[in-house]
């Protein structure tokens, strides 16, 4: 009797951490996709609002710096993100991509502009 308790209970323990268990997955995307071979097109001084408008399309963000110039942000973002769990850690692993074009314009013209483009970062992690 004593042997067949001891059996249950285990069993018991078993599904209880096999239910605590899981994960999850999610595809994303954030901001408008945009050429980045036309970014090398970008002339200081030359390149105007309307010529940015036609290579990329609309901004993702227009932030006004002062009566003259405007900071313009083109930023996309894709991948998918990994979650996964049991009873003492969490852990969520994105893959993707990432690319921002920031830009800066005077009397709307580029007088300045710096493109990244990269991996997303890979893991985070908790234990409780």
């Amino acid at each position: 009797m004593k042997d067949q308790r001891i059996k249950v209970r285990a069993a018991g323990l078993a599904l209880a951490a096999l239910i605590a268990t899981g994960c999850a997955t999610s595809n994303y995307s954030s901001g408008t996709d945009f050429n980045s071979a036309s970014v090398a097109r970008i002339q200081k001084g030359y390149t105007t609002e309307a010529d940015l408008v036609r290579m990329f399309g609309q901004p993702y963000m227009k932030s006004p710096i002062s009566a003259t110039d405007e900071k313009w942000i083109y930023t996309y973002a894709e991948g998918s993100a990994k979650a996964s769990y049991n009873l003492i850690t969490s852990t969520v692993k994105t893959s993707g991509y990432q690319k921002t074009l920031d830009v800066l314009l005077s009397s709307g013209v580029v007088v300045n502009y710096t493109f990244t483009q990269g991996a997303t970062p890979a893991a985070v992690g908790t234990s409780y």
